[in-house]
């Protein structure tokens, strides 16, 4: 989606002591604050269409995660803490201290973390595809992406020799994808696995009482789903929006994410959030 020259997206880099911050930013400096926080195999690209629709009433920022797009980090251990501490470093640098959050798959799980450290700062909090929990219906549906990462697996060099079926062509794939994020591999896979259970978020969101709003595409996966909903029964008041799917970055409709960010700030607009229904889990892939 082209930018109208009316409303410039501005770029800025810092740098920290665990590296360097790159982030696009939009509107003006004196209006209510927005930080995106962009998704596991994405950048802050990812929010340029949503940060255009709210540009003319908010302060948006989005930045690169430190180990993605054009930030870099010093040493090679990630993980969500510290993901958390280098936005915080960021924030206080540019002396941002209230502001609302918004993140996306990885992002949430960064942005509900934060929000529990930080609790003080974040006004409210929007996900959407959110990692960060874990569900009994999803154990074990990272095993095939450690397999396709691990440096002692075997499977990388036996992709070539396993022929052209459908299941193949998708393994590529995704061995593709998760080779374009590494500090997404890092921070998802190739960590103990007690390391990444002590960061998992099931205790501490039910300690969010701020307003928090869960969306989901009307289309999504079986395992977004359950993730989805297993925030929700974890959230001590959350609202719920279901967005339409398209083919965007986010793959929702941006004009209809930005309202619903909108929508927590101004209850009296026609677009009403509504509290979340009990609804009986999908089907979801083993």
């Amino acid at each position: 989606m082209p930018l109208p020259a009316e409303i410039p997206i501005r770029t800025g880099r810092m740098k920290l002591p665990s590296g360097n911050v790159f982030w696009h930013e939009g509107g003006k400096s004196q209006a209510e604050t927005v930080i995106f926080l962009h998704g596991s195999w994405q950048d802050s690209t990812q929010w340029l269409p949503a940060m255009q629709c709210l540009a003319p009433q908010y302060h948006c920022l989005a930045p690169d995660l430190l180990g993605f797009g054009e930030s870099w980090r010093e040493g090679k251990a990630y993980s969500v803490a510290f993901q958390v501490e280098a936005l915080h470093s960021w924030l206080s640098a540019l002396r941002i201290h209230r502001f609302r959050l918004v993140g996306h798959s990885l992002g949430a799980w960064v942005a509900g973390q934060y929000a529990l450290t930080y609790p003080d700062q974040v006004q409210s909090l929007t996900v959407l595809a959110p990692e960060g929990v874990n569900d009994r219906a999803l154990r074990g549906r990272w095993q095939r992406d450690r397999w396709l990462v691990a440096p002692w697996s075997p499977l990388p060099l036996m992709l070539p020799w396993l022929g052209n079926a459908a299941w193949v062509k998708a393994l590529r794939a995704r061995h593709r994808c998760l080779r374009q994020s590494p500090a997404a591999c890092k921070t998802l896979f190739q960590r103990r696995t007690a390391a990444i259970n002590g960061e998992l978020l099931h205790q501490g969101l039910g300690q969010l009482w701020l307003p928090t709003l869960v969306l989901e595409a009307a289309t999504a996966d079986s395992v977004t789903h359950q993730l989805t909903h297993a925030w929700l029964r974890l959230l001590p008041d959350p609202q719920y929006r279901e967005l339409t799917a398209a083919d965007t970055p986010l793959g929702v409709d941006e004009q209809e994410f930005a309202a619903a960010i909108d929508q927590l700030k101004l209850p009296d607009l026609p677009f009403q959030v509504r509290k979340v229904p009990p609804a009986p889990p999908r089907s979801t892939v083993p």
